[in-house]
């Protein structure tokens, strides 16, 4: 057994990430599973002593991320934040392999540094604006968003109820969307408790902004974390599972075919594993288990298996010390299991 113990440890040591602080500047990265790529952007003056802050940025429909990183630099030197500007499939924002792409660009950017989960925010002008809010009210990942310009989409639900990420809108007043789009925008945060607030500038149009409310909207960003979960502890409910002793919640966040929610705990989890059902309670979707694996490799592990090929993201945190993990499935692509052995690194 004490042979096996030394394999675990070795085999975990040689996959586990090596943190080391990237350059500062720019950087493009490939996303090879859907063929698109995003430009990732550290700031000099971030602080490498902890998690970074982090914001993906969306381009506007026909252009590229390209056409902005000269506009978004110096505001995320500002904010202090790692910036991820990805390219879409398309013109626009639209399909599964944009999420997939997404989903990509943050697991690449984990990869290569520590992010702080607490502070990962989504931003974007024009139409990246509008599916920064679509993207961000859909699941349960993103902590607030910043949208330029964007125009009005209808958002009937938030797929996670326990957190309404803010939301922080620019308009320059000689833009069409500011009179088209700004007063539903408004009134479908207000009927959905979404924390507001505007950056209304005079005689600026769709595609102009002063330098500071670039800024202005990246600091809201950093400065709107999500609420420390280790603070709160576990409280087992209709979404909630408390699973290892009650120390770790689980959750899972849904959206199909315009429609979303949060998953629905079936009776009658055991002490380290449970299952959710999305659609009908005769319906179950998706088994979850979080297991004591800290005698073999000093880490709590997150298995799951789902039988759905609809976008979900599924939470796991440790309540006694606040880490979060996330785990997405993009929409239109058959769920894969998770076997994440080296989960939380948070033992005993």
């Amino acid at each position: 057994m004490s042979k096996l113990r030394c394999l675990l440890c070795l085999a975990f040591a040689l996959a586990a990430p090596a943190f080391g602080q990237p350059d500062s500047g720019w950087s493009r990265i490939d996303v090879p599973t859907t063929g698109s790529y995003f430009w990732r952007y550290v700031p000099q003056t971030l602080d490498a002593s902890r998690p970074a802050p982090l914001v993906i940025f969306f381009h506007g429909a026909g252009s590229s991320p390209d056409d902005y990183k000269n506009f978004v630099r110096d505001a995320a030197e500002t904010a202090g934040c790692v910036l991820a500007l990805p390219k879409s499939s398309g013109l626009s924002w639209e399909d599964g392999a944009d999420e997939q792409t997404v989903t990509e660009t943050l697991r690449l950017v984990r990869a290569a540094l520590p992010v702080d989960d607490r502070r990962i925010g989504l931003a974007g002008h024009s139409a990246g604006g509008a599916w920064a809010y679509l993207l961000a009210y859909a699941g349960s990942t993103y902590s607030g968003v910043f949208s330029l310009s964007a125009p009005w989409y209808p958002v009937g639900a938030l797929a996670d109820p326990a957190y309404k990420a803010p939301i922080h809108m620019y308009y320059g007043t000689t833009d069409p969307n500011y009179t088209a789009a700004r007063p539903q925008l408004e009134a479908q945060w207000s009927r959905l408790g979404v924390t507001w607030e505007e950056d209304v500038q005079p005689g600026f149009t769709h595609n102009t902004w002063p330098v500071g409310s670039m800024a202005a909207g990246l600091q809201f960003l950093v400065a709107h974390p999500r609420p420390d979960a280790a603070a709160s502890g576990c409280v087992p409910g209709a979404t909630a599972l408390c699973l290892n002793r009650g120390r770790f919640r689980v959750e899972v966040a849904w959206d199909a075919h315009g429609t979303s929610g949060p998953g629905r705990v079936v009776p009658g989890a055991a002490a380290d594993s449970g299952l959710f059902w999305f659609f009908g309670p005769d319906n179950w979707e998706l088994l979850v288990k979080v297991i004591d694996g800290c005698a073999l490799n000093s880490h709590y592990w997150v298995f799951s298996a789902a039988t759905t090929d609809v976008h979900y993201v599924l939470t796991a945190t440790d309540t006694v010390t606040g880490r979060v993990m996330r785990y997405e499935n993009p929409a239109g692509k058959a769920a894969a299991a998770t076997t994440d052995t080296g989960a939380f690194a948070t033992c005993p």
